[in-house]
């Protein structure tokens, strides 16, 4: 025989005699057995050679360099047990019949090439080990039982064609490539098993292949956990995920269409790729264009299985992939938890997506979601995010804690989302934008740092019987948007329970607001509104609040003890009340603004203590309406119900502009200052009116660009970039700084990255105390008051005295820097001060610096500039400025030293205030001063050189 020459088990024996090595049995040769080792057989092939079909072969300790083709049954036994034989054949050991193996070792000569093939028959292996190259079955099955595949290249098992496989309690780790691949028609069957340390993915499925697993883990794999391509079918029961270097599961369905989506808002490989990189293909030409168009859309099953640190997404779904959940729990995932892209289908039962790197439910394209129950907790974006055409159904889930809204809707997406929870964002419960529609059905939403619902762009929304409670504003419905309201209940909160804006379109009915911070129900600019049978209770503010333009219809609605007003009728707004209530309010019971033309009848005004306030030019109309327990009444036409009378006082027809109103003639005294807030783009106009400052402009117009790009990235469940929204703006006294910062907070609370805007003003004796243990508490409290807006450290060089090390404001440094980053999404932090002064400052605290890499300047104002300062102030206090004043203006600035001292836009408005006095004293020794002397400031009237500065 050639050296290195298979053995084939199929040659005949020569003779019929017993040959040496061959152990009696007394039975008939189906059930003889031989030995190879000391004494018997010195080979296994020489063994196989005088063995009939079916018996068997006891192998002694020792490594056998032989390759065998084993095309008839024969079964193969380590003598002494696991661990003791090994075949170690040129070439794979080939099966082609009914095979039982005990206890071997297989070592493969190429790690690249197979060293187990079974192309037919069934192979039976038990307590084996298979190293230096792959498992490969490419016809007939093979059942594992205890075994390890270890040490491949491309693959470790790689089921093809017909094949069938089955692993029970066997370990597949330490493969430079896939961890076990299925093909065309192949079937692998995983029980109590485990894949590990694996460069590619753990499991693959391509063609039409099956996968059954049971119990299995597959860990630390390079790419996906699972792999599924093409019309593939995988279920799986009670598996792990855990560490895949890329997504824990990723599929890849049929194109439905050219059309498809496959854009990938979380993930970091590329989607259009389906490949390992390990060079294992069908095998059998299957998964070609006839296999991706057939109708068999088997998808993937799972059941009670985890997915744990994802290196990118937890499962991912393309193309028209399939897949069903039940009892899954998907964690600490890099990107998304469950991400589906184009026409693909999910489902989900009682399953929980905790802490994703991103957003933990996303769907894109035409992608379609149901779910019921389960809970989506602790993800750093979105917990579900919706957007271009997807649709999803969700009944009984649970969103909390997400780092931005819990659930967004963008685009073209549709939503239904039933007996649900949304609780604890710092920002939206449920965001509709574009032209999403959403549908609640007996839905809760709490604890929302801004609204519990918001609508935006040309979104749609319709809620019926749900509960908002505890959201900074109840439901925003912006510009251009509608929202329908059926038995919903508003509660608590700092903000108004209902905002409608500017065009937007709503409708209340069964509703109820009450125990709201600020309004109940605000209507803004043309807002178009009804409210039917609704209560709006125990508002901080009053109780509905109607702005210019906005002419709402209001039936058989309940306004009760507001705060404030219970109707507010804006300057030029309108509208159509019957059958309403107003009782228990703080203010006049009914405000009406100037030009306002409001129509109430049949209405109730109760226990108040006045009924009406009008502002000049109000045009009110009432018919059929009844005052009680009002000690005020200024009702037109009521008579005998003032006092407190039990007697009602019934009104009708137009209010008279001379009606007795307020001593404050306007109704300032008993009108609510409710204000809409600013849009971006008139803050944005404010800052480029400012004088000067161009480079300041232009520093702050460019972070406003980037906080917005940062906050689209956010609602598109991208991770935000690396930025500090800290600031230090370094200028000279008097440049600004104090209103760049105000306006710069107005700013941020615009694009919704602060909650309020506002500003806090402190300096090193708000922060700094006089003995030890003061300096924290203060510092600490004046940063609580700042939360949701900026806080403003002016002169904070002062925190670090030059020459003193042990200053206690070291401490209020420490502590701001601590405090900042504990509440780092909810503050900004501006420190000022001079240029010089400020580098030292920022560079004393490591901690500092980090948090302050972005420095504004503020560069001096030029003559030119103050004096536009100072004609600014004239305008706005109604004095002239002629051309020789302006001329004198700009030589006066010119001759001031521009010392350290030098005051800037202060001392403009300084020295404005100094000339409308200088000429106060000129104007008053004038017998009869005219009109144009009162208004004009003359260049005599400049203080003197000095007196100014």
């Amino acid at each position: 025989m050639v050296k290195g020459a298979p053995v084939v088990v199929g040659a005949p024996v020569v003779g019929g005699a017993p040959m040496a090595g061959r152990i009696p049995t007394g039975e008939g040769d189906a059930e003889a057995a031989v030995r190879v080792g000391p004494g018997a057989f010195p080979t296994v092939g020489a063994a196989l050679r005088a063995l009939p079909a079916g018996g068997m072969v006891s192998i002694a300790p020792g490594r056998y360099p032989e390759q065998l083709v084993l095309d008839r049954a024969v079964r193969l036994v380590a003598a002494s047990g696991p661990g003791t034989v090994w075949l170690a054949g040129v070439g794979p050991l080939i099966v082609r019949a009914p095979v039982v193996m005990d206890g071997l070792g297989l070592a493969g000569a190429d790690p690249a090439a197979a060293t187990l093939l079974v192309t037919a028959g069934v192979a039976e292996l038990a307590d084996c080990d298979i190293v230096g190259g792959r498992v490969e079955i490419a016809g007939g099955s093979a059942h594992l039982r205890g075994c390890r595949i270890a040490g491949a290249d491309l693959a470790g098992l790689h089921v093809l064609g017909d094949g069938r496989a089955t692993l029970t309690g066997c370990v597949v780790e330490s493969v430079a490539g896939t961890g076990v691949v299925a093909a065309g028609e192949a079937v692998v069957d995983l029980v109590d098993s485990r894949v590990s340390r694996v460069r590619g993915s753990g499991l693959r499925l391509r063609g039409r292949a099956t996968l059954w697993a049971r119990n299995c883990e597959i860990s630390r794999s390079g790419r996906s956990g699972l792999l599924v391509e093409e019309d593939c079918a995988a279920m799986l029961e009670g598996c792990l995920f855990l560490n895949p270097g890329r997504e824990g599961i990723r599929l890849l369905g049929p194109p439905a269409d050219a059309g498809a989506s496959a854009a990938d808002p979380g993930s970091s490989g590329d989607a259009g790729s389906s490949g390992d990189g390990d060079g294992s293909g069908d095998g059998d030409g299957s998964g070609d264009a006839d296999a991706a168009g057939d109708e068999r859309g088997a998808g993937v099953r799972l059941v009670a299985c985890e997915i744990v640190q994802a290196g990118a997404d937890g499962l991912l779904l393309e193309g028209a992939a399939r897949a069903s959940l039940v009892r899954c729990r998907i964690r600490r995932t890099a990107l998304a938890g469950v991400v589906a892209l184009g026409h693909a289908e999910l489902r989900l039962d009682s399953c929980d997506i905790d802490a994703a790197g991103t957003s933990g439910l996303v769907a894109r394209g035409k992608a379609s979601l149901h779910g019921v129950g389960g809970a989506v907790r602790g993800c750093a974006a979105n917990g579900v995010f919706l957007t271009d055409g997807a649709r999803a159904v969700l009944a009984g889930l649970t969103v909390e804690t997400s780092g931005y809204s819990n659930v967004h809707l963008g685009a073209d997406a549709y939503g239904e989302l039933s007996g649900g929870r949304l609780r604890g964002t710092p920002e939206h419960g449920l965001h509709v934008a574009g032209a999403a529609v959403a549908r609640l059905r007996g839905v809760s939403v709490a604890g929302s740092a801004m609204s519990g619902i918001q609508t935006e762009g040309t979104a749609a929304l319709t809620a019926d019987d749900c509960e908002l409670d505890g959201n900074a504003n109840g439901l925003a419905v912006a510009a251009g948007t509608s929202a329908v309201c059926t038995g919903c209940r508003i509660t608590g909160g700092s903000g108004a329970g209902v905002q409608i804006g500017t065009d937007a379109e709503a409708t209340l009915r069964t509703c109820r607001v009450e125990r709201t911070g600020a309004a109940g129900v605000v209507l803004a600019q043309r807002a178009r509104a009804r409210l039917e049978d609704c209560e709006i209770v125990e508002t901080g503010g009053s109780a509905l609040v109607i702005w210019t333009g906005a002419s709402p219809v209001v039936r058989s609605t309940r306004l009760r003890r507001p705060a404030k007003n219970g109707l507010f009728v804006g300057d030029g707004a309108a509208g159509t009340f019957e059958d309403c209530e107003i009782a228990g309010s703080g203010l006049p019971a009914v405000h009406v603004g100037d030009g306002a033309r409001p129509r109430l009848v049949g209405c109730r005004i109760l226990d108040c203590e006045a009924d009406l306030s009008l502002a000049e030019g109000a045009e009110p109309e009432f018919a059929r309406c009844e005052v009680r327990d009002v000690r005020q009444v200024r009702l037109p036409g009521a008579t005998g119900a003032g006092g407190g009378s039990p007697d009602a006082a019934v009104g009708t027809g137009p209010a008279a502009v001379g009606a007795p109103t307020d001593p404050d003639r306007r109704g300032r005294r008993g009108a609510a200052r409710e204000r809409p807030t600013a849009s971006l783009a008139d803050l944005l106009g404010e800052l480029a009116g400012l004088v000067g400052l161009e480079r300041v402009k232009q520093d702050v117009g460019a972070q406003v660009k980037l906080m917005r790009t940062v906050r689209r990235r956010q609602e598109a469940g991208l991770p935000a970039p690396p930025l500090s929204r800290h600031l230090v703006f370094a200028g000279n006294p008097g440049t600004g700084k104090t209103t760049v910062a105000r306006l710069y907070g107005r700013l941020l609370a615009a694009l919704g990255i602060l909650e309020r805007g506002h500003l806090v003003e402190a300096d090193r004796s708000d922060m700094v105390g006089e003995y030890v243990g003061h300096t924290a508490p203060k510092t600490q409290a004046i940063f609580r008051r700042a939360l949701g807006g900026v806080l403003f450290v002016d002169e904070a060089y002062s925190l670090v005295p030059p020459g003193l090390g042990n200053d206690f404001g070291q401490e209020a440094i420490a502590t701001l820097v601590k405090l900042m980053e504990d509440h780092r999404d909810r503050v900004v932090v501006i420190v000022a001060g001079y240029p010089a002064e400020m580098t030292r400052f920022v560079t004393s605290n490591p901690g500092l610096a980090s948090r302050f890499s972005r420095v504004i300047p503020f560069e001096d104002y030029t003559c030119a500039e103050l004096t536009q300062i100072v004609a600014g102030q004239c305008r706005q206090h109604e004095y002239e400025l002629p051309a020789p004043t302006v001329a004198a203006l700009d030589s006066y600035f010119a001759a001031l030293p521009r010392n350290r001292g030098f005051g800037n836009g202060r001392l403009a408005r300084q020295v404005f205030q100094q000339m409308t006095e200088n000429q106060a004293q000129r104007v008053a020794e004038l017998a009869v001063p005219t009109t144009e002397d009162l208004l004009r400031l003359d260049s005599v009237d400049l203080p003197e050189l000095g007196a100014g500065s």
